[in-house]
């Protein structure tokens, strides 16, 4: 009688373990798990009421109790652990759907490639020297990595020592082509642009020349100046291209100003905030088209002069308009000049605009860097 009260406890000791244990279980089975309490539940009450149960029937009890333990262990077994249990065939199949290819060699050797790999070096027909004969069809090393052309695809090629895995790159790898065209073509213009630049001053007193002067020199200029500073950042990744090849297409499509100088000024904070420049407006351009648009052309001088020379990342344009006079302050947070400053071509196009429209205009050093202008309202 006290062998079989002995197995009745440690069978509720038991249950109680496995319902702890089922209950970190994520997808278990509910019937299962119910069915634990219910084995608990009948042998603890069996233990309480032992002295109104026979012998015999606590045997039965005990004896059923083990029956439904052993298959309980051999369901457990096969239905949570094995299941989850990672064998050598399980990795193989995983890595054989993979999109990418991979190869793991031991000295020349493949010890492990998986379809997709095989399938690329069968179109290569490369079966041995396997990092030898990858960089001898390469047609173009990226970083330190080699690209392959198979069939009408590209494929990159990452060798780590024995190691080599391969994607495919075809559409970002046309789009580099495609950028790397681009680049040639605006370096070419650039150069062009250069040389006109340093031909302006014999051009200046042909109205047509000077008007094309500044329409290279304000706008064309500025729209290289961005994309060349966007170029030269070291994290452009593959998600950029869109971005520059729209600024490559758009620079070339039309360098004419509309007629809405308010849209062009929204546009040109825009196009600096987005290459990392913020223009900060406090007030309005003026009402007459004449004064805004040579207020605007000024701003986008000014702000093209401060990214160049001072490496500003703000520029602060304050205008305020009397009865009489409309007056616009540019600073910025950049480097204060240390030495006097000479009139480039911009300050002297920004001062001859003002002039023009009977206005002032002078820059000042102290306490900062300023471009101070004042019109007339009536001019």
């Amino acid at each position: 009688m006290v062998a079989i009260i002995g197995i009745l406890c440690l069978l509720l000791v038991w249950q109680i373990l496995k319902i702890i244990l089922k209950k970190g279980i994520i997808n278990k089975n509910i019937t299962d798990y119910a069915l634990e309490y219910i084995v608990s539940t009948t042998i603890l009450i069996a233990l309480f009421m032992q002295e109104s149960i026979s012998r015999n029937r606590l045997f039965i009890i005990a004896l059923l109790g083990i029956i439904y333990e052993i298959i309980s262990l051999i369901y457990m077994y096969f239905r949570y652990y094995k299941k989850e249990t990672i064998t050598d065939f399980s990795i193989k199949k995983v890595i054989d759907e993979c999109e990418f290819g991979i190869l793991v060699l031991k000295g020349k050797r493949a010890k492990l490639i998986n379809n997709k790999m095989y399938e690329i070096l069968d179109k290569l027909n490369i079966k041995k020297d396997y990092i030898t004969n990858i960089i001898k069809q390469s047609i173009d090393q990226l970083d330190k990595n080699y690209c392959v052309k198979v069939e009408d695809k590209y494929y990159v090629f990452v060798i780590n020592n024995n190691e080599i895995i391969t994607f495919d790159i075809t559409e970002e790898y046309k789009l580099h082509q495609k950028l790397n065209g681009q680049n040639k073509k605006l370096k070419e213009n650039n150069k062009k642009i250069l040389l006109s630049i340093d031909n302006i001053e014999e051009l200046e007193k042909e109205k047509n020349l000077l008007k094309l002067k500044n329409k290279y020199h304000d706008i064309l200029g500025q729209n290289l100046s961005i994309l060349q500073q966007y170029l030269n950042k070291e994290n452009i990744t593959q998600e950029n291209f869109e971005e520059i090849k729209f600024m490559i297409q758009k620079m070339f499509i039309d360098i004419e100003d509309t007629d809405d100088t308010n849209a062009n000024l929204e546009n040109l904070i825009k196009i600096h905030k987005k290459n990392g420049t913020d223009i900060i407006i406090d007030g309005k351009l003026p009402q007459n088209k004449e004064t805004a648009k040579v207020f605007f052309e000024i701003i986008r001088e000014a702000t093209t002069n401060a990214i160049r020379h001072a490496g500003s990342s703000k520029v602060f344009v304050n205008i305020k308009e009397t009865l009489e006079e409309t007056y616009m302050i540019i600073t910025n947070d950049g480097r204060k000049p240390n030495e006097f400053i000479t009139e480039n071509q911009g300050i002297k196009d920004m001062r001859r605009k003002v002039k023009k429209l009977g206005g002032m205009f002078y820059i000042s050093t102290v306490p900062e860097f300023s471009v101070n202008i004042s019109i007339k309202n009536n001019c």
